[in-house]
């Protein structure tokens, strides 16, 4: 699993995370987006609510292990049972709480109480081969905030296994900064993420994934809708700090259109990657950092469809 080495970031001039963010939160409003921020490698051979399946129908009973291993891990957290959480989360398992932190699954196994939450809400469920999403919205403990959470599992010779569990809350929203409103001056090229990464892809499928992801950050620096729009699966949701509803490819593509009309955009770069590979689906982590040094961590899915690796959600958190 990815190191969780960022620490809280010391800002610097330049463009900041928080300041994309709002600018594409302000351009949403206007039109029909989200960004499309950046992306490693481990190859992989109370009662829950009923989930809305949106994509990816498979067969009942297989349909029916994830949904009890949900039901399963929600019981599991309410009871803190540190047996019971060590069968369900995958061995590379991590938590991304709403602040950005990280926590493994040998940090969590016997405090599974923290990540207790209020009921889930709007619950999603997709599924891409051995890949499953369960997303949805639930309040945190103890303050009540208001946060999209993300469980992405993996089926595993032994059943379904937890391998990521992300959380994201909307900043505050009466914290202004006008700095952030101020752009600085951006380089004449992207190089990481759009041209190289400190991370090397080892099997010819994530060569494959990886170029598919280094090919969409170039489009977010050159505002190029029409590579964006190959590279974005139809069913793709972006979900980030801003606070605003999650975005589909629609709202993305008309926010790279009016992005550049504005001016390019340099996306944040990798400090580190991890990559897993299941088939015709793939799940991405990596840490990143913006311009103007703030940190942000994401978790992506990938799936493979006519020969092209297409990205089908993203979700990031700012490191607070």
């Amino acid at each position: 699993m990815k190191p969780f080495p960022l620490a809280k970031s010391i800002r610097r001039q330049g463009i900041s995370v928080r300041a994309v963010f709002v600018a594409i939160a302000t351009l949403g409003a206007c039109v029909p987006g989200g960004l499309l921020l950046g992306a490693g490698e481990f190859d992989a051979s109370p009662a829950a609510p009923e989930v809305r399946v949106i994509a990816g129908a498979a067969s009942a009973a297989i349909e029916q292990e994830l949904r009890s291993a949900d039901r399963a891990l929600l019981q599991v957290i309410a009871a803190n049972d540190r047996v019971a959480s060590a069968r369900l989360l995958d061995p590379e398992f991590a938590w991304i709480d709403r602040d950005g932190r990280g926590r493994n699954k040998s940090e969590l196994v016997s405090r599974m109480i923290l990540l207790a939450a209020g009921p889930d809400a709007n619950v999603s469920l997709k599924r891409f081969g051995r890949v499953a999403l369960i997303t949805g919205t639930h309040r945190l403990t103890p303050d009540n905030v208001p946060a999209f959470f993300a469980r992405l599992w993996v089926r595993q010779p032994s059943g379904w296994r937890l391998l990521l569990y992300h959380e994201t809350a909307p900043p505050d929203a009466v914290v202004k900064d006008t700095r952030f409103a101020t752009p600085a001056q951006l380089p004449a090229r992207c190089d990481n993420p759009c041209r190289s990464l400190p991370y090397k892809p080892l099997t010819p499928e994530a060569q494959e994934i990886v170029a598919s992801f280094m090919a969409g950050e170039k489009a977010v620096f050159d505002g190029d809708a029409q590579t964006a729009n190959r590279i974005l699966g139809d069913d793709v949701v972006f979900v980030t700090s801003a606070g605003a509803e999650p975005m589909g490819k629609s709202q993305r593509i008309a926010t790279l259109r009016a992005l550049r009309q504005a001016g390019q955009m340099l996306p944040p770069a990798v400090d580190s990657m991890a990559l897993w590979v299941y088939g015709n689906a793939a799940v991405m982590s990596a840490d990143q950092e913006s311009p103007a040094g703030e940190m942000l961590r994401t978790t992506r899915i990938w799936a493979k469809r006519d020969a092209q690796w297409q990205l089908t959600f993203s979700q990031q958190t700012l490191v607070q």
